[in-house]
């Protein structure tokens, strides 16, 4: 179904109000599609109308237009998707890091829609980094799986795994679009018993940008995972590029 596209009536041109001499012109245009969009006006994947438009609604220059546009988009309260225009973002979805709980289940209990398309799967060489987090000798081969993880038909996610696969036969055989822990618990006997996370955040270029959908440079947020198993053992590096619009990083603290 298409995104709803808002009508902007043709007062909005005088409706920024007085101009404030310390207020740049471009800040009071956000201020004017912030108020549309909590106001509901322009709702959760709403697209907005063409730049060429929106400047001439709101009597500025296109030049104006886009600052405001990006300074929305640094924001995380628009996104623009290639070819396409530009869109009113999602509410976020929380990602608990402290909690077992697999994409599917975390989406799917905040009410959204998960989809997972699996890339590619394929042994390789281990890159330096995954050697050492996996503890394991440089150029030892391990399993590559990429995914692709959508939230109510949107890209979020590019996620690289790599998979000590030499500890776990046949794993390259199972069905990469279900939760990866649930198929080691299940077909392996292999519980997770802690995972140690880096987040920080990033700009997406290349085939991170491509594979998502976005504009190279687009903000983004790099969470790195090693899972080790009951025995202490690393089987798992995971690299998990995100939309910066998309997420919100929750964790409880047990301060006792």
């Amino acid at each position: 179904m298409p995104a709803p596209t808002l009508i902007i009536a043709a007062n909005d041109a005088v409706s920024l109000g007085s101009p404030m001499p310390d207020t740049p012109f471009y800040l009071q245009l956000c201020d004017r599609l912030v108020a549309l969009i909590e106001s509901g006006e322009l709702g959760p994947a709403s697209r907005l109308p063409a730049e060429r438009l929106l400047a001439e609604r709101f009597a500025t220059t296109r030049v104006t237009l886009r600052q405001a546009l990006s300074q929305l988009e640094s924001e995380g309260r628009i996104h623009r998707r290639n070819r396409r225009g530009w869109f009113v973002s999602p509410p976020r979805v929380d990602y608990a890091p402290d909690r077992d709980q697999s994409f599917t289940q975390y989406v799917t209990a905040q009410g959204r829609r998960p989809f997972t398309q699996v890339l590619s799967v394929c042994h390789r060489p281990a890159p330096p980094t995954v050697a050492q987090a996996l503890a394991i000798p440089p150029e030892h081969t391990v399993l590559q799986v990429q995914r692709r993880r959508y939230i109510d038909d949107r890209a979020v996610l590019l996620e690289r795994i790599w998979l000590r696969d030499d500890l776990l036969p046949g794993l390259s055989e199972v069905d990469f679009t279900a939760s990866l822990w649930q198929r080691l618990h299940d077909d392996y006997g292999i519980d997770q018993l802690r995972k140690s996370l880096r987040l920080y955040p990033t700009a997406l270029t290349g085939t991170e940008a491509e594979t998502l959908g976005v504009h190279s440079g687009c903000a983004g947020l790099c969470v790195t995972r090693i899972t080790y198993d009951r025995d202490g053992r690393a089987l798992e590096y995971d690299e998990d590029h995100w939309l910066h619009d998309a997420i919100c990083i929750r964790a409880d603290v047990d301060m006792t």
